[in-house]
């Protein structure tokens, strides 16, 4: 699996059901997958998958 280290340019967040809370925060950088079809999935306590369009400066983590 090739992996991003991408930078959050837009607050995002989201509450499961069961009360599970995720955040990204603007001007921190994330672990994403690759881009698939406008999401990506953001690898932190919780995988979640958020708009590409919150993320920037995309530079290569792992090559699968």
């Amino acid at each position: 699996m090739i992996t991003y280290k991408r930078i959050c340019i837009k607050d995002f967040e989201i509450t499961a059901k069961n009360g599970d809370h995720f955040k990204c925060n603007r001007g921190n950088e994330y672990t994403t997958s690759q881009d698939r079809g406008g999401f990506v999935t953001v690898m932190s306590n919780f995988w979640v998958d958020v708009p590409i369009d919150h993320f920037a400066g995309e530079i290569i983590f792992t090559k699968s």
